[in-house]
């Protein structure tokens, strides 16, 4: 892994400096692969990966639960200078991080005002060489990071923004079954963070597939009663909407700076030939989100532009006839699949198109790159231990390296992934974007 480091100074009178590194050289994530074990009836997951640079020559590299310049403890986990040499610049750990609560008032059920900037989670890593500690990373959460970059980003149009997302953001469901055979359940789950937690990680773009269900009485379809609207995973019903939307409001409530894109992308049940069913769900958004939304126009819109205002949320409406009634509404994002059952395969077609110049003008409108595998048919079927986790697992610690590739960052917009804590995406996404702040900023003398 080549260490690249970008030090920027912005500003000749504001006397900002700031190093970026797109590539760090030592990188804390998380697995997306649970696994059974003899001695306990509960699965482990979530354990922590290592990613290194393989040219520092490390001594050693160690895991704590606590900041290792702090204190005496002992390492948790230790890779030793063989293992280092053997491994070509990652380790899975045996070490879960489990589901710690969130720090410093981020919790969502937290009654204080959460603490600005990085917080880090109880997970470190150590790099030594000469027996000295060379570099350290934490486990972190980034719930202000747009706000903590202001004076870097604030120039950007939000159309050019790299931004972290997840793929059917809703789809959670951690420590239980779904309520379905287990061979289709494990098809089901993409992520294993609530909405609320995804926000205060970092992620700013979150994908919905919107359900409709009538009541059993015969009550006017015209009627925006919440209960009404699940979000899906395609033809499944996963869980209601109303609580994922007090979550994303309450995380705007907490926040001063922070723009966040709601895509509800599809409407796969109920809602066929039924337009007056897409009115009730307009209805209930503008009565719980349109004070927070951003209204739609098609020109140059940049963050500091946004930020004079109190909207921070763009919602977009993938019924463009729906969308277009309404000027608090955004026009579907354009999500780009590659539909590919192997990594290679995969690798090859984001490759096609980043590297595709018609997405790069601003005028396209926001676009997703959707980077999960598709499972077959025959994989549903045929493949009694598959499951959305071990596919996540084959393409996200290399959808890591790839996207840190200096012809790929500058041209990523939204990257939208299964179980994003094995990714890094928030992380790359802060330093792309102050990057690509720098580069188009003409800062002006005091």
């Amino acid at each position: 892994m080549l260490f690249l480091v970008y030090f920027l100074f912005l500003g000749t009178n504001h006397g900002h400096s700031i190093e970026v590194n797109i590539e760090q050289p030592l990188i804390l994530s998380v697995s997306s692969k649970s696994r059974e074990t003899v001695s306990s009836v509960v699965p482990i997951d979530r354990e922590v990966q290592i990613h290194f640079d393989t040219e520092a020559a490390y001594d050693r590299i160690a895991l704590f639960d606590l900041n290792p310049h702090e204190g005496t403890r002992e390492p948790i986990y230790v890779i030793d200078q063989d293992k280092i040499s053997e491994s070509n610049g990652f380790v899975q750990t045996n070490v879960s991080l489990g589901n710690p609560e969130l720090p410093h008032g981020w919790a969502l059920h937290s009654t204080d005002l959460g603490q600005a900037g990085d917080q880090c989670l109880p997970i470190w890593a150590a790099a030594y060489k000469n027996s000295k500690i060379a570099t350290t990373d934490c486990l972190k959460i980034r719930p202000t990071w747009m706000q903590d970059n202001r004076l870097f980003i604030g120039n950007l149009d939000v159309r050019s923004l790299l931004i972290p997302g997840t793929h059917n953001s809703g789809c959670y469901k951690r420590g239980e079954k779904i309520s379905l055979r287990e061979t289709i359940g494990r098809y089901i789950l993409t992520q294993d963070q609530s909405v609320w937690n995804q926000l205060v990680y970092g992620i700013r773009y979150l994908d919905f597939r919107i359900g409709y269900y009538p009541p059993k009485d015969n009550t006017s379809v015209t009627d925006d009663d919440e209960s009404r609207f699940w979000i899906n995973h395609d033809l499944i019903k996963v869980r209601p909407l109303a609580p994922v939307v007090g979550q994303i409001k309450k995380f705007l409530e907490r926040t001063s700076n922070e723009v966040v894109i709601i895509d509800f992308h599809r409407f796969p049940i109920g809602f066929n030939m039924r337009q007056e069913r897409h009115q009730a769900l307009v209805s209930y958004l503008e009565r719980e989100l349109k004070e927070y939304a951003i209204p739609y126009a098609n020109q140059p819109l940049t963050l500091d532009k946004i930020w004079t205002t109190q909207q921070r949320l763009i919602i977009s409406y993938g019924e463009n006839s729906v969308a277009k009634a309404k000027d608090w509404l955004w026009p579907p994002v354009k999500q780009i699949w590659g539909n590919k059952a192997t990594t290679k395969d995969l690798e090859d077609f984001l490759a096609a198109v980043v590297t595709n110049d018609s997405f790069q003008f601003p005028e396209t409108g926001l676009w997703a790159l959707m980077a999960q595998l598709t499972p077959s048919p025959l994989e549903l079927l045929f493949n009694p231990k598959g499951s959305l986790r071990e596919m996540a697992h084959k393409v996200n610690p290399q959808l890591l390296r790839w996207c840190q590739r200096s012809e790929w960052w500058p041209k990523l917009r939204i990257v939208a992934t299964d179980f994003f804590l094995e990714t890094d995406i928030v992380n790359l996404a802060v330093s792309a974007n102050v990057l690509k702040g720098h580069h188009d900023k003409r800062y002006e003398t005091d």
